[in-house]
């Protein structure tokens, strides 16, 4: 028998077939002694896996009804099993070193309810019986749980601002700064680098209304949009995360506003904080016409290195950054006092901590000062803006 034969339906029939013939039937069909090793976990029952794995090779050779004896080690099956989406323990309810999954679960599709957060384990929907997040800073977070344990959540239903682990006393409190370099904090943060997605579940939460009554509820997969080091309500700091359903998302609209710099009237005029509405992809409509009056304010000149690409013909180039950023956690402005000219490596080294601008406007590459910020009179940058962004990147660079 070879398991490269068996998919993930023939296993689903083998689950069905366990389930009508019952468990003490189904072993002696396949010939198998109770599972010494590893059980498959399927909607919170548990299956032997080489007895699975035989009845699941009978489906996928149009069902003969005693399948050869298995040519593979256990271990080698319920990883097989593993790889085909089944979660699996070992039979005295360890958890399985290798059981790690990214993505959906199969036999736990959105919406299935848990009574406890055992169960929630025992699923493979999220493996950790404490922990709200697991996962690795190599490879990104599996999944999360949000139950409102944390003084800075806010639930919106399509979008979920998470706070990481770290930092609280035993009576739950905030009463340390947090990092991104705790585990399950590094995890988020590699997940939204490289965009893949994270299953969320939902515990009991009087303060949501979109959690569940009660127990847990698995919500579906959200990718994390973005995450910031931020002052929390306790004045400490904490990683917060934005994570927006994969299926969902939010579009802006902005209300018209009075907002010309100073001394220039010829500069577009700006919007105050975004508005926002349901559509059905995530994106971030920005005032372009501020970015290019400030861009063309300073003849596409970077305001960091003073640098001027040119393309020719006297056309220069240079991208709008804004300071504090429009979209996800952070809800700048669109005002020419929060948008730099930048040359595109500067712009990235400054998106992501790697310069910073100290209060008396020295630019600081990698904590070394590199000149000081180029400021044409009229830009009118202010410095509230400029202490978000030394506050977002303090001791952290969000590569």
């Amino acid at each position: 028998m070879s398991l490269t034969d068996v998919h993930q339906e023939h296993v689903l029939k083998a689950i069905e077939e366990f389930d009508d013939l019952g468990r003490e039937a189904f072993l002696g069909r396949y010939g198998s002694a109770a599972a010494s090793r590893y059980v498959v976990v399927y909607r919170g029952k548990l299956y032997d896996s080489d007895a699975l794995a035989r009845s699941a090779h009978g489906f996928a050779l149009a069902h003969s009804p005693r399948p050869p004896a298995l040519t593979d080690a256990s271990r080698d099956v319920a990883a097989y099993l593993a790889k085909l989406g089944f979660f699996f323990r070992e039979a005295l309810g360890k958890p399985a070193s290798n059981a790690r999954v990214y993505g959906e679960v199969a036999g736990c599709p959105e919406g299935t309810t848990f009574a406890s957060r055992a169960e929630v384990a025992a699923s493979g929907v999220h493996r950790a019986l404490q922990a709200g997040i697991t996962g690795t800073g190599a490879r990104g977070a599996e999944s999360i749980v949000s139950s409102g344990g944390y003084e800075d959540d806010d639930d919106r239903g399509d979008e979920l601002i998470y706070t990481g682990h770290g930092g609280r006393n035993s009576g739950g409190r905030q009463n340390a700064d947090q990092t991104f370099a705790d585990p399950g904090n590094a995890a988020l943060l590699t997940s939204r680098e490289t965009g893949a997605l994270v299953r969320v579940v939902r515990g009991a939460d009087t303060k949501s209304s979109h959690a569940p009554n009660q127990g847990y509820r698995y919500d579906g997969l959200f990718r994390v949009e973005d995450a910031a080091l931020v002052r929390g309500r306790g004045d400490y700091l904490v990683c917060r995360f934005q994570l927006v359903k994969a299926s969902s998302a939010a579009d802006v609209n902005f209300p018209v506003g009075d907002y010309l710099l100073p001394s220039e009237p010829s500069h577009s005029v700006g919007n105050a904080q975004p508005g926002r509405k349901a559509v059905i992809t995530q994106r971030i409509v920005r005032s372009t016409k501020v970015s290019e009056d400030v861009k063309k304010f300073y003849d596409h000149t970077c305001q960091l290195c003073n640098t001027r690409l040119s393309l020719g013909d006297g056309q220069g180039y240079s991208e709008g950054a804004h300071i504090q950023a429009l979209g996800g956690l952070h809800r700048g402005p669109d005002f020419a006092s929060n948008v730099l000219c930048l040359c595109p490596n500067c712009h990235v080294q400054f998106d992501r901590g790697a310069v910073v601008i100290a209060e008396d406007r020295t630019v600081l590459r990698e904590g070394v000062p590199a000149g000081k910020l180029l400021e044409l009179p009229g830009h009118g940058i202010k410095d509230e803006y400029l202490a978000y962004h030394r506050d977002l990147h303090s001791g952290v660079s969000l590569r």
